[in-house]
């Protein structure tokens, strides 16, 4: 009851505080030869964390700015390159209604990124408040309720298998790349 109006009023907040996107027409053939930095919000569950990996180093053979979100716990979990550019985030920087505190928002705000890929497959609002609250002209994501305020990139996701969805997430980002 207590976390069901808790999400209700963290929503009521993320529409008031952080003003929506209206995303135009986009070209997103160009989409790799444009962008150099990428914020990669990893998924809260644990289970989807190691199917992350593939698009981490595909990012990283493209010799792209790779800055990696997560828990402060699973940094140990990220390789060794992907540890020295993680953004680690714990229960400090969390506000009492689970939406990131100014100023973990200052901190990545100062970073710029030209894309961010939240790759969490079911909604998580504290990153989906980050994934709105960045200004980035692209942002990428999984379908779900509510993410066409959030993405205007966005990948079906099997709920069933999530090592199909990766796949397909980053077959998508990888179908720009020559073009």
């Amino acid at each position: 009851m207590i976390d069901n109006l808790k999400e209700k009023a963290a929503r009521f907040i993320m529409n008031k505080k952080v003003p929506g996107s209206e995303f135009s027409q986009r070209n997103f053939s160009s989409i790799f030869s444009k962008t150099y930095s990428f914020l990669i919000l990893m998924p809260a569950d644990d289970a989807d964390f190691k199917y992350v990996f593939p698009i981490l180093d595909y990012l990283r053979e493209q010799r792209k700015n790779i800055v990696v979100m997560t828990y402060d716990f699973r940094v140990s979990l990220l390789q060794p390159y992907f540890k020295t550019n993680a953004v680690e985030h714990g229960l400090k920087d969390e506000t009492k209604l689970n939406l990131p505190a100014k100023k973990l928002l200052d901190k990545l705000t100062n970073m710029r990124f030209d894309v961010i890929i939240d790759t969490n497959r079911d909604e998580n609002l504290f990153y989906s408040y980050i994934a709105k609250y960045m200004n980035t002209n692209l942002k990428i994501g999984f379908t779900r309720s509510d993410s066409d305020k959030y993405f205007n990139f966005q990948v079906v996701s099997k709920q069933n298998d999530p090592e199909t969805s990766y796949k397909n997430l980053l077959d998508s980002l990888k179908m720009f790349q020559g073009l």
